[in-house]
């Protein structure tokens, strides 16, 4: 089994304030074999607001410095959680461009509701017991996933977290689940699949296994190949939580390796 963890966080992201060489440590306690930082650069922030440029120098300071006490205790690598790209398309790619040959793997994610309120849909706090509201949230996410997959292939390498507005709206007491969504989520992997791009197995530092296996058996046939698998950690005991489990379920919806990236190419690793 190739134990690697491809979503966590630093303190570059805005939501931790954890410096890499302790996300580093924890990994390499963990057993991994390879790590990637994948920091939050979210085209629009918590509030809905355009979020200001990502801050390279900073990302790749930590990064070569971490890099260079590594030796081969662990492959490390320069990654990055694009979110919202279909809001600002040329800010996306701007972004991207500015991480040169260094960046090797990219996330595609939505956290916020886009042509709403643009708000992070971490808000649907506010909106406790509202079903159809939720629903609005849920068919939006998907709305904009569709369009990211479909016209800007060049803004992800991986699709992070599908179900994350769902994170939020089962806390609110809401009953809702990727099943509700089917036939679209379908036509996403089926993209996805098409376009030779990943899915990511995201298990929320354990907390998001059991929503996995129906989508990993959709992804497939769907015609689907490659697979990720991240933890989304933000803090150091957060690292590497669930992944051995997320290997597992991918192993047993019959994929034979997890993809890493390296320079924005996938590299396989049979499980």
């Amino acid at each position: 089994m190739y134990l690697c963890d491809i979503h966590s966080h630093s303190k570059i992201s805005p939501d931790c304030d954890i410096p890499l060489e302790d996300m580093v440590r924890a990994a390499i306690s963990a057993g991994l074999r390879e790590y990637c930082v994948t920091d939050h650069h979210d085209l629009l922030d918590y509030d809905g607001f355009p979020a200001p440029p990502f801050d390279w120098p900073a990302a790749k300071a930590q990064y070569r410095s971490v890099k260079a006490e590594l030796g081969d205790k662990l492959t490390l690598r320069l990654g990055l959680e694009l979110g919202s790209a279909p809001y600002d398309p040329q800010a996306a790619r701007e972004a991207l461009a500015q991480g040169g040959e260094e960046l090797d793997y990219v996330l595609g994610s939505l956290h916020n509701w886009i042509g709403f309120h643009n708000n992070d849909l971490l808000d649907m706090t506010s909106y406790r017991g509202d079903e159809p509201l939720a629903r609005r949230a849920m068919e939006s996410t998907l709305d904009h996933t569709w369009t990211l997959v479909t016209r800007l292939a060049d803004c992800y390498d991986s699709l992070a977290h599908i179900s994350y507005p769902l994170r939020y709206i089962r806390k609110d007491g809401i009953d809702l689940s990727m099943a509700d969504y089917e036939e679209r989520v379908r036509a996403i992997f089926t993209e996805i699949a098409r376009t030779d791009h990943a899915l990511e197995v995201n298990v929320w530092a354990g907390r998001d296994l059991a929503s996995w296996p129906p989508l990993l058996r959709w992804f497939k046939e769907c015609g689907g190949k490659l697979v990720t698998v991240g933890a989304d950690a933000h803090r150091p005991q957060d690292v590497a939580r669930g992944i051995p489990q997320a290997l597992d379920m991918i192993k047993a919806a019959g994929f034979g390796c997890v993809a890493t990236f390296q320079r924005r190419r996938p590299i396989l690793h049979r499980l």
